[in-house]
């Protein structure tokens, strides 16, 4: 027979692994839902899947997956804990922050206890099934958690990685740099380019190759080395025209980013000192770097 889950959370993470799940060829015996959006979300993207709400007792399942908030996952421990049915064997929760710990109140009745957290963005949970074949789940709890993480992650076509407990916030921190402040950028620099005349329709367009040409040589270099641009060349002129252009929180995001690129421009040795010094003059905000003043 094949193992069955139950979701708990009808969110976009929730739903988008219920919907993988099937897809799979596995069983989902459910999702609990706290709202009549929720069912209605549900019954949308996974039709002839039961709801239950947040007091009823759960079915005789393998696996439990709980996909709640961060801050909403030790109460709902507490919550679920009592109502598990005894053939329960699992209870995973979806976050990258944090651990198994978290399902300590479900840990002490009985079932083994882990996370399982897909290093993937789901932007909606009724629209097209998020491709998992590939991505990385990071699996951590106890040993056999684990096991059953792992399986679950191949199931779904996906690479399992084992992250210790320790290292969850900064494997957490790493994946959000990359995605939800990427997106943050990406959102703000439409927005600037919108303001110059651009449809958000054409602001679109003319960045998706820039941005993914740049994830990729992000992606492939060792360092800095595939940098472009202002930075990249070291043109400390160019920064101070782009702080001067941008609104301030635009310019704030400008600077933060740009100084963690100086600072590893110069760790590796790709711009000489001088340039990494205006550079750093120019992030500050002053108007007069020493190489580029005018002539009296």
């Amino acid at each position: 027979m094949l193992p069955q889950w139950f979701l708990v959370g009808a969110g976009r993470c929730g739903v988008q692994l219920a919907r993988a799940i099937e897809a799979s060829g596995l069983e989902v015996a459910g999702v609990e839902v706290r709202s009549p959006r929720g069912r209605a979300r549900v019954r949308r993207a996974l039709p002839g899947v039961r709801t239950f709400g947040a007091a009823a007792s759960l079915p005789p399942v393998h696996g439990v997956l709980i996909a709640v908030p961060d801050s909403a996952i030790p109460a709902c421990a507490a919550r679920l804990a009592p109502r598990l049915h005894p053939a329960t064997s699992v209870v995973l929760h979806t976050s990258g922050l944090l651990t198994a710990d978290a399902l300590a109140a479900i840990a002490a009745a009985g079932p083994t206890v882990g996370s399982f957290h897909p290093m993937a963005s789901f932007p909606t949970a009724t629209g097209p099934l998020v491709r998992l074949a590939g991505v990385v789940a990071a699996v951590e709890g106890r040993p056999a958690a684990v096991r059953e993480a792992r399986r679950l992650a191949l199931a779904l076509g996906m690479r399992p990685v084992r992250i210790a407990a320790a290292a969850k916030p900064s494997y957490h921190a790493a994946a959000a740099l990359a995605a939800n402040l990427t997106h943050a950028l990406v959102a703000t620099a439409k927005d600037v380019l919108t303001g110059v005349g651009f449809t958000r329709r054409g602001a679109a367009a003319a960045l998706r190759p820039l941005v993914a040409g740049a994830v990729e040589a992000a992606l492939s270099a060792r360092g800095m080395e595939r940098l472009t641009g202002p930075l990249g060349r070291g043109d400390a002129e160019a920064v101070l025209a782009h702080l001067a252009a941008l609104p301030g929180g635009a310019a704030a995001a400008y600077r933060a980013v740009a100084a963690v690129a100086v600072a590893a421009l110069s760790e590796e040795g790709l711009l000489p000192d001088t340039r990494i010094r205006d550079l750093k003059v120019a992030l500050t905000g002053h108007r007069r770097c020493a190489r580029f003043q005018p002539l009296t």
